[in-house]
């Protein structure tokens, strides 16, 4: 995709590349958008400091109004939440029958969902991956009956999947939610959905425009907004799950001045939007042609990272590329020989896989 001169006026300029250095390494391993914050984002975070010392009551109301419009659905199906770690928190805790609830999830996915139902004294149950480390929807549900036979279930898919990048079967997903399966609430955290490229894909929310009220599906600004460092992310389901929902977090109402200023700017800016997947895209192509020529398998890749199989224990590997400056991602557990790799700019990736082609060379891959 090529961008004229007219959207590099209103979008973040890539920026300028320098390698790294002990003191600003180059950070593969946080999943968030190397372009940062579009222009108009950083303008309205400057203007909304005539704001401060106001409450955001009104600023709360108009993105909810802006958000539901890019959304599709209306403000009673939305509610705001400092980052998606507190959507998650919240939907647990809304949906924990505490004695009589299990949280079921597969085994290697993102771990906020199970942290919260530990510290609830949740009993969580893991099922194991399928091929190519991707989520068996069919041994979810199988365990998911069993438990719901005597326990209320709250069943947590991260798709697409972290770390793993994949997206789960959608028919197969949603056969199963539409059959409104006995005690069983789920909660589909769809932080990474904005990447997608294959077709097949479709957001859970769907399901809600239906009238489904047994799911929620979490976003965040943390990802293809570049908003990671300013916490915003929301929840969207029938009104009555985000009634249920909202009793669980602090006070929807009471939201950073800047953060809605740069939320609010970025959902109109759809030119950002777009460069950001494009500039994505190109750091994917670049990384996927080396791991090709290297012959160093991955799965398909439908984020903003890679997941990578070393061949070898990733932490030689990692500590390796932090002797170069660069920082990976962490052990993900029991793929102990792969790694997750953010993607950055396109010159951060072709600086990286130059680096694997020296590992290679010296035989550390």
């Amino acid at each position: 995709m090529l961008f004229g001169s007219a959207m590099d006026a209103t979008v973040a300029a890539e920026p300028e590349f320098t390698p790294p250095t002990a003191k600003k390494p180059m950070l593969l391993c946080f999943n968030e958008n190397p372009l940062g914050l579009s222009d108009g984002a950083k303008k309205a975070i400057e203007e909304s400091t005539s704001r401060a010392s106001r409450y955001p009551f009104a600023q709360v109301g108009a993105i909810k109004k802006e958000l539901a419009q890019y959304m599709g659905t209306q403000p009673d199906n939305l509610l705001l939440t400092h980052g998606s770690a507190e959507a998650i928190r919240a939907s647990v805790e809304a949906y924990n029958v505490p004695g009589k609830t299990v949280f079921v999830y597969p085994e290697l996915t993102y771990s906020d969902g199970a942290d919260v139902a530990k510290r609830n004294h949740i009993p969580v149950k893991t099922v194991k991956m399928g091929p190519n480390w991707s989520i068996d929807l069919a041994a979810l549900r199988k365990l998911a009956a069993q438990q719901a036979k005597s326990k209320h279930v709250i069943v947590y898919i991260v798709n697409p999947n972290n770390p793993t990048s994949t997206i789960v079967n959608t028919q197969a997903l949603f056969d199963w939610i539409k059959t409104k399966p006995k005690n069983t609430f789920f909660i589909l955290d769809e932080a990474y959905a904005e990447f997608v490229n294959d077709p097949s894909f479709k957001s859970a929310g769907e399901l809600i425009k239906e009238g489904y009220n047994n799911l929620v599906v979490l976003k965040t600004f943390s990802k293809i907004f570049a908003m990671a460092g300013m916490r915003l992310g929301f929840a969207y389901a029938a009104p009555a799950v985000i009634d249920n929902i909202e009793n669980h977090v602090a006070y929807e109402v009471m939201m950073n001045q800047a953060t809605l200023a740069a939320a609010t700017a970025e959902l109109k800016d759809k030119e950002f939007l777009a460069k950001s997947k494009a500039m994505n895209d190109e750091s994917r192509k670049i990384l996927l042609a080396t791991l090709d020529e290297l012959h160093i398998p991955y799965l398909p890749s439908e984020t903003n990272f890679v997941f990578m199989d070393l061949k070898v224990p990733l932490k030689p590997f990692a500590d390796r590329m932090k002797e170069e400056h660069i920082l990976v991602g962490r052990p993900f557990p029991p793929a102990t020989q792969w790694c997750r790799v953010s993607l950055g700019t396109p010159d951060e990736m072709k600086y990286f896989v130059q680096k694997l082609k020296e590992f290679r060379q010296k035989g550390f891959i």
